[in-house]
């Protein structure tokens, strides 16, 4: 797949591109954007990972669907989804968005639009997602997207050298 779009009232969502580098490397090494996601990686694995992400050969292979969130001209965030079991037609997603367009619901009216698309588009029976406990704006835009906690599996997650406990959401078929 070479292109996706996927439009709301007030984004779209179009593939990650090359041009899409600055903001990639700005909101994943800004450690706001990331003290509930990750530890800050280098600049060097950063650009291995966006080259990765800038292509999706094959969803079913594991291979990142990888998209700028943009609001008319700004592109505001990144969002992904990840085929993590086939048998069980399982995908998995996971979103940035840029610290000053935090709190417009602009997370949540992007991940409601993908997994209505990549439900259909790939018949998927499950969309997962996960953030650690104490993520409460994450736990939000999951839940507001219609996704239901599922569970909390303890010292799941790892940042900073501290283990976290991880909430699991999930979002079913029709």
């Amino acid at each position: 797949m070479t292109h996706a779009l996927i439009s709301t009232p007030r984004l779209t969502l179009r593939q990650m591109l090359a041009q899409d580098w600055p903001l990639f490397l700005r909101l994943n090494r800004d450690p706001e954007v990331n003290r509930f996601i990750r530890d800050i990686e280098s600049e060097d694995i950063l650009q291995q990972k966006f080259s990765a992400r800038c292509f999706c050969e094959d969803f079913f292979a594991g291979d990142w669907l990888s998209l700028t969130i943009m609001y008319g001209d700004d592109a505001v965030g990144l969002m992904g989804i990840c085929c993590i079991d086939n048998e069980l037609l399982q995908a998995e997603v996971g979103y940035l968005i840029a610290p000053e367009y935090c709190g417009q619901g602009i997370a949540t009216e992007a991940l409601t639009a993908l997994s209505q698309w990549a439900l259909t588009q790939y018949q998927l029976h499950k969309i997962v997602g996960r953030c650690v406990d104490g993520n409460m704006a994450s736990a939000r835009v999951l839940t507001k997207s219609g996704f239901q906690l599922e569970g909390i599996l303890r010292h799941n997650h790892r940042i900073g050298g501290e283990w976290l406990d991880e909430r699991f959401y999930g979002l079913l078929a029709p």
